[in-house]
């Protein structure tokens, strides 16, 4: 461990030196983490990859204080010793040459969507949203790519007042022509498919970042499956999110 710093209120971004990870991360990725000689701490846990250097060996990532695991995760100094494994998933596809990138993230699902815009040229727009000012993440960073922020709080004490859908909402309607644009999302699951249900029935390409419990993090242990669309008598399957996915084409989802 490099750094692991306090981001914000309680999220802390941890920084991790892992060089042969760091070559073959794509936007979008997670690895799980497991803290050796910890008591208690018995399965791996999953965290979006926000950030990739592979000059420098390393990732980071956004994590929020919220239990046992992570509030032991907050308290490990630099120097410490973590077991990583990655890059894991299937992350999101490059833009096509051309295409309006929006970035739709919720939460933290910001983390899972910064590589998009760093990674690609574009004049984009990155839609987040939070429940107050306290839970709009990463919005900086993301303006340092020179993508157009836009920042929605249920309680209105930072940005627009209401959802971040109806931001994307404002945007498809602005952009007329939605074959030139692509959306990319992570965050809860009610937004992923709010997202979906606007922008499918527009043809806008789509992709969601599934919001699904993990364990294993391999494909080995089916906690985290989800209902995908398929050509078979009920018309749909289940697969697993964290080697499958946990990004799928919106249109490929079935959302109960």
């Amino acid at each position: 461990m490099l750094e692991n710093i306090n981001y914000r209120g309680d999220y802390f971004q941890i920084t991790l030196s892992v060089p042969a990870i760091s070559q073959e991360v794509q936007q979008g990725q997670f690895a799980h983490l497991l803290l050796p000689d910890t008591e208690g701490i018995l399965l791996r846990r999953p965290f979006s990859i926000y950030d990739a250097d592979a000059d420098k060996g390393t990732i980071s990532i956004i994590y929020k204080r919220v239990g046992k695991g992570t509030d032991l995760l907050a308290e490990q100094v630099p120097g410490r010793e973590i077991d990583v494994l990655g890059p894991l998933g299937t992350g999101f596809p490059a833009p096509k040459p051309g295409q309006k990138v929006l970035i739709v993230a919720g939460g933290y699902g910001c983390a899972a969507t910064y590589l998009i815009a760093k990674r690609f040229d574009n004049d984009g727009v990155c839609m987040i949203g939070g429940r107050s000012a306290g839970d709009v993440l990463l919005d900086d960073r993301f303006a340092a790519t020179g993508q157009d922020v836009q920042i929605s709080t249920d309680d209105g004490s930072a940005g627009h007042q209401g959802l971040v859908t109806e931001l994307l909402t404002a945007e498809l309607d602005k952009l007329g022509d939605n074959d030139d644009a692509v959306v990319y999302s992570c965050g809860p699951n009610p937004m992923l498919k709010a997202v979906s249900n606007i922008c499918v029935p527009r043809g806008v390409e789509t992709y969601v970042s599934l919001d699904e419990h993990m364990c294993c993090g391999v494909g080995a242990c089916f906690t985290c499956v989800v209902k995908i669309k398929a050509d078979n008598d009920d018309g749909w399957e289940f697969i697993r999110s964290c080697k499958d996915g946990p990004v799928f084409d919106a249109t490929t989802v079935v959302w109960d």
